[in-house]
This record gives structure tokens, C-alpha cells and sequence, in this order.
């Protein structure tokens, strides 16, 4: 198979969402920063557009290659061929073929060789004035990720059904409806998903943190009732806020969990952009690092969802099906697990599950 879109489509679409984005944001950053108090460091930009771009630009047939830790390096969107949603196959043989192209050019590159054709020419751009130590690292620091337009406007769509509810919820415990929106980073608002690291629902709480806020048992489990599981989310993320002292850190925490977040933001002077930029602890990767950034960038697509996917705000809601899941289910939890809970503490482990949502082909 043939790349069918170069690197030039990504490069392309990333300066038009960005252009966008800084027409769309000059008007009402301000205002949404002092309402919501959810801060937009400058330095998190290119990782807010990069997300955007995945949520609203790149197709689940779109694989971006790119540098893990540098959002703006991006060597090539490659569109897979063939129609539908791609099947484990093949995106495992997309991840395989573009991490061994890229690396074999950044390699041959670092030996001194002139660059040959185009893709080669794009990555020398990319490094010049770099030492051939910089592209050696580079070859050892490649990521993949699919897109996730398709994925990602289903979610609004079932948001719709959601929302009032639950932002009256998150209003009752005295936080910004806004926040409602992290459901989207977290499952795409899908009722019953299910990671393969054991975290069900909506928000995703695995059976140890959940069991701290909700009933989970054999016959009953409660992260299966979105009521319930949202209020429960509300009390976490409220314990984090009081905690951490700011949305940045508090949103994190729900990835990090709390203490390690905590432990980051201290080591960090509590600067937030230091922390995500510097901090070096145990399983602070990029799923971490990129997190409060998804939000933003959810947020932002939540906003203004009828200019990303015109004629989105006229669609009606996808209501739900019925979840029926047997108890013997309900005990399944894969290791290691997504959230890791001691008393009053959520974590996620670092590695971003590949729900229907939110998928990547390289673990983080």
C-alpha cells in the first residue's frame, strides 16, 4: 500500500485549524478563561490544535506519524485505503510500516546522507541545525494516531442525550458545567464501554476507585447508571480541585490520579506548563502530558461544534440502547489496571486504553 495523503495534508490542515482557532479564541479566550477558570498556557497551543485537528480534521482512515514530545512535529498523514472503520490488522500493520519508514529515514539522515525525495527532504527541514544525536532520539520518540473525526461527532451527537443531566449535576456540586465535557476525552459519552484495562462507563472508573464513590457488585454497578456515575465523577473532580488548587492540576489528577499529581505539581513550583514540560516521574507520559490539553481542545469543538461539523447543532440526539451485562462480566478487570485507587486517590495508568473513541496504534 501507497500513501495516499502526504505530509503536506497535515501541515496544511494544522494551519487552517490553527488559523481558526486564533480567530475564534482572540474574541473569547478572555471570557472563557475568567468564567470557566480554565486556563490556556501559550506553550500548550500547538498540543490544543493537534487535537483538534485529531478530533475534527483527520478521519479514522487518517494515521498521523509525529514526534511524541513536539506536537509541531509532524512527518506524515497517511491515509490508509479501503473504506469503514479500520480493523486491528490494519492499524497494526499502519503503526509497523510508518514507525519503520520514519525511523530508517531519521537514521540514514543521521549518518550524513543526503536527503532523497520528498519525505526525506520534509524530515531534514524538520531537523535542520540539529545534531544527527537529535535525529537519533527522534527515531526512537515516533508515535502514531489515528483520527478520530468520525468518532469524535458521534460523541457530540450523544452528548445531547447526556448533558442536562449531568450539567446539573456538576452544577449541584458547585463546579463548571463545563467540565461535562471531559466525557468526551473519556469514553465519547458511550453508555457500557468497557477498556481493556477494566474501566466501565461513561467516565471510566475502574471497580477500585469506583467502589469509593458508588455500589459495585455482582447484581448492581453503578458505573452502568450515568446518574449515578456522574455524580460520582463530580465528587472526584471536586476533591481534586480542593485539593490541587487549580483545573489544570485537578483535571490531570483524574488521568494521574491525585497524589501523583500533587507529587508532579510540587516538584514543579505548582507551574503547570513546567510540570507537563519537565516533570520526569513514574509513568508521566505522554497520555498524561496531553490530557488537560484534550480537554481544551474538546471544549473548544463542544463550542463551536456547528462551525467544525456544519449542521451538527440540527441533528438530533443518538439515544442510548439498553446496557445488559451479566454479573460474571462485571468481575472481569484487566491488568494492569486504568484507574489505580488508594482511599480518595484515581489514577489512570499512563497507557491511553483504545476505546472506539479515543484510539491510538502505539501505547504511551
Amino acid at each position: 500500500m501507497k500513501s495516499l495523503v502526504s505530509s503536506r495534508f497535515g501541515i496544511v490542515v494544522r494551519g487552517l485549524a490553527l488559523g481558526f482557532l486564533l480567530v475564534i479564541f482572540s474574541r473569547s479566550a478572555a471570557r472563557a478563561e475568567s468564567q470557566f477558570n480554565f486556563p490556556r498556557p501559550p506553550a500548550l497551543e500547538p498540543q490544543i490544535s493537534f487535537w483538534v485537528d485529531v478530533f475534527t480534521a483527520y478521519s479514522y482512515r487518517d494515521f498521523v506519524i509525529m514526534d511524541r514530545d513536539d506536537p509541531y512535529k509532524i512527518y506524515q498523514v497517511y491515509h490508509l485505503p479501503g473504506e469503514g472503520c479500520p480493523n486491528r490488522d490494519e492499524i497494526d500493520w499502519t503503526n509497523t510500516y510508518l514507525k519503520k519508514k520514519y525511523s530508517d529515514i531519521l537514521e540514514r539522515l543521521a549518518a550524513g546522507r543526503e536527503p532523497s525525495g520528498s519525505d526525506e527532504q520534509h524530515v531534514a527541514e524538520l531537523f535542520k541545525g540539529r545534531s544527527p544525536y537529535a535525529l537519533r532520539l527522534a527515531a526512537d520518540n515516533l508515535r502514531v494516531q489515528e483520527g478520530l473525526k468520525e468518532h469524535f461527532r458521534e460523541g457530540i451527537l450523544r452528548s445531547k442525550y447526556y448533558r442536562p443531566t449531568m450539567e446539573k449535576i456538576f452544577k449541584s456540586a458547585g463546579l463548571p458545567v463545563e467540565l461535562v465535557t471531559l466525557a468526551s476525552v473519556e469514553s465519547g459519552f458511550q453508555r457500557g464501554v468497557k477498556s481493556s484495562a477494566g474501566a466501565l462507563g461513561i467516565w471510566q472508573f475502574t471497580r477500585a476507585t469506583g467502589q469509593h464513590y458508588m455500589k459495585i457488585g455482582r447484581r448492581r454497578d453503578d458505573r452502568l447508571n450515568p446518574t449515578v456515575e456522574t455524580a460520582a465523577a463530580a465528587k472526584l473532580l471536586r476533591f481534586n480541585y480542593e485539593t490541587l488548587g487549580d483545573w489544570p492540576l485537578a483535571i490531570t489528577a483524574y488521568n494521574y490520579g491525585t497524589a501523583g499529581t500533587a507529587r508532579a505539581a510540587e516538584v514543579s513550583g505548582n507551574d503547570y506548563t513546567r510540570m507537563v514540560q519537565s516533570y520526569n516521574g513514574p509513568h508521566f507520559g505522554f497520555a498524561v502530558k496531553n490530557y488537560y490539553a484534550e480537554f481544551l481542545a474538546a471544549l473548544q469543538v463542544h463550542e463551536y461544534e456547528n462551525q467544525y461539523f456544519p449542521g451538527i447543532e440540527n441533528e438530533p440526539a443518538i439515544v442510548p440502547p439498553p446496557v445488559r451485562v451479566q454479573p460474571a462480566q462485571l468481575l472481569q478487570v484487566s491488568a494492569p489496571s486504568r484507574h489505580h485507587a488508594s482511599k480518595h486517590h484515581h489514577r489512570h495508568r499512563a497507557t491511553r486504553t483504545a476505546t472506539k473513541h479515543h484510539r491510538s496504534t502505539q501505547s504511551t
